[in-house]
């Protein structure tokens, strides 16, 4: 590690770093999805929510650096589970962010998920049934106490609230296994009840 007296060398912290990225775009998730929920502009939320859901994907990029840097077994076990719960719990972010970020294929027909078995981009053929399927588009999920906004990306729904408490959840574990790492366990899950117990039982 860098000593006091040394410069900050930032291939000695790739822990921090991820760790920190992923704080700042889950910053961006959460702000968006509270903007969706507690202000009535249904243009901003229409313009927000792809940038949502790429935004998760940060927060994943910035804990897989996390884990890469960690030293311990037992704090990149710690990212692993934590990795694999926001997985169960966003089921197709991966795909609906390679949807959104490479838009000027797949509104053509030709992306990687529409024509799986053409391995060569250039061999993919324009299919307009294709491009409609995999159109992407804001909704509210009416059906409970209150409207739920989901981004839905040709066959992948992403539950943006889920998705949002997902990315924090994560977020938590990445700091907790940075304390584990140091040497400073805390109890898995104390961050995450900590900021959000009062909220989420």
């Amino acid at each position: 590690m860098s000593g006091a007296d040394g410069p900050w060398r930032p291939t000695e912290h790739g822990a921090n770093i991820g760790h920190s990225s992923a704080w700042m775009a889950h910053r961006k998730v959460a702000l968006d999805v509270h903007r969706m929920l507690h202000e009535d502009d249904p243009e901003r939320a229409i313009l927000d929510a792809p940038y949502t859901v790429m935004a998760l994907r940060q927060v994943l990029r910035g804990v897989e650096m996390t884990r890469r840097h960690l030293r311990s077994d037992a704090a990149r076990a710690l990212l692993d589970d934590g990795l694999a719960a926001f997985d169960l719990a966003v089921p197709g972010g991966k795909e609906a962010r390679d949807v959104i970020e490479h838009f000027d294929e797949y509104a053509m027909g030709v992306g990687r998920l529409q024509q799986p078995d053409v391995r060569t981009p250039r061999a993919r053929r324009p299919d307009d049934a294709l491009s409609e399927k995999y159109n992407h588009r804001l909704e509210w999920d009416r059906s409970g106490d209150e409207p739920r906004p989901a981004y839905i990306v040709g066959p992948y729904r992403i539950d943006l609230v889920a998705a949002e408490d997902a990315a924090f959840r994560l977020h938590c574990d990445a700091y907790e296994a940075l304390l584990l790492d140091e040497g400073n366990p805390v109890p898995r899950g104390w961050t995450y009840r900590l900021q959000r117990g009062a909220r989420h039982g």
